[in-house]
């Protein structure tokens, strides 16, 4: 099996989504990540419920195919350690608060003396310079700076709390875009980088559609009535009968016709780009027509027709929803000490090789001894080690 970054070392010192799940995409690729956690606690979401096979089910999900080892870099002997990784290291990711890895004597101007060709990327939430530096935060308020959670809402209603998250994730694959491209240079100039990747910043993608339009005309979008949040009868989400909910995205003319035609309201066609007060009509005639049919009579109904619709699934749902299954975005793997733990798919497929469970998400310092052993580290010495708090 080949996989794009095979013979690829990553030391991963990050913790939480955004760098577990950047060191995850790395590892699902081929690349050999260590894992290295504090002795004495580890990463919080080995703890956080509900407990599969002694871990969260969301550890077991972003910590595949990695090894895992403890190390106390508060203790002089915790540095030394892993300064003697590095040489053998391509990449070194950590989430620390900007200035400390400096502090450590870790930063990339200390570690490119001992390996001029390492790759060290901070996984920040503000990045490494500005005045929200220092400043702690999770993401709704990443998603409240970045302007994202005050578009979320119905029209005259307040802001709501998204319930999944965007920022880290979209962190941690910001993170891995800038590793992977900056392991691609490496390849044609034989140089390291240092790679600065802020939570907030990696937001930007999100905000481009709305933001380029208030760039561009400066009219503020207001929550529940922009273009695509909920202000126009052919882009918005409609109760059905029985109190299930559809979506409806027919942004297009040719989509929102072909809507009108199926509920029979051809009538409706030239009002699509209305506005107000006949935009706020249109969409309250919408409701009382998507009220008329149960979610599944619609459904059977729209199939027959070119729309753009999906039923909001809830996650029970969406764990059976064909398409998703066929995919096998959501499925379970065998664990080691039995039973099955929860596991998403690599979100792209290959012709070639593809990238799949090689190995359950490490226990807390699972692999220290076989590293320290394999460093060269005598059986006694690693004793010592783990009596002082080191390992």
């Amino acid at each position: 099996m080949s996989l794009p970054l095979d013979g690829m070392y990553v030391i991963d010192l990050s913790s939480l989504l955004p760098g577990s799940l950047c060191s995850q995409i790395l590892a699902d690729l081929g690349a050999e990540v260590l894992k290295i956690e504090n002795p004495n606690s580890g990463d919080n979401f080995r703890w956080t419920p509900p407990i599969v096979k002694t871990m969260g089910s969301y550890f077991h999900i972003i910590n595949r195919n990695k090894k895992g080892m403890t190390l106390n870099l508060k203790h002089e002997k915790g540095l030394e350690i892993l300064m003697k990784m590095i040489p053998a290291a391509d990449v070194v990711l950590d989430s620390c608060i900007p200035g400390t890895m400096g502090e450590l004597g870790l930063c990339y101007d200390d570690l490119k003396k001992v390996n001029p060709g390492i790759i060290c990327c901070s996984l920040t939430g503000f990045g490494q310079d500005g005045p929200y530096k220092h400043r702690p935060a999770h993401d709704i308020d990443f998603l409240s700076i970045s302007g994202i959670v005050d578009l979320l809402g119905e029209r005259g209603g307040p802001p709501i709390v998204p319930a999944v998250q965007f920022a880290g994730a979209g962190g941690g694959l910001s993170a891995a875009l800038g590793i992977i491209s900056a392991l691609l240079r490496r390849e044609r100039t034989g140089e390291g980088q240092y790679v600065d990747v802020a939570i907030l910043d990696s937001l930007t993608p999100f905000l481009s559609l709305v933001m380029s339009q208030y760039m561009a005309d400066g009219i503020m979008p207001r929550r529940g009535e922009s273009l695509v949040g909920g202000g126009f009868a052919f882009y918005n989400i409609y109760e059905t009968a029985d109190g299930k909910y559809l979506s409806l995205g027919c942004l297009e003319e040719k989509f929102w016709k072909e809507f009108c035609r199926a509920v029979k309201r051809e009538d409706l066609i030239e009002d699509q780009y209305a506005q107000s007060p006949r935009r706020e009509e249109l969409i309250d005639e919408t409701r009382s027509i998507f009220l008329q049919k149960t979610r599944d009579e619609w459904i059977n109904l729209f199939e027959k027709y070119t729309i753009c619709y999906s039923p909001v699934n809830s996650l029970e749902e969406a764990v059976r929803d064909p398409q998703i299954r066929h995919r096998g975005l959501w499925f379970s793997s065998e664990h080691p000490a039995g039973g099955m733990i929860p596991q998403q798919r690599f979100p792209v497929i290959y012709s070639g090789d593809q990238p799949r469970v090689r190995c359950p998400s490490p226990g807390l310092g699972e692999h220290t001894r076989e590293i320290l052993s394999k460093m060269g580290y005598a059986s006694g010495e690693i004793d010592d080690f783990y009596k002082q708090g080191i390992v």
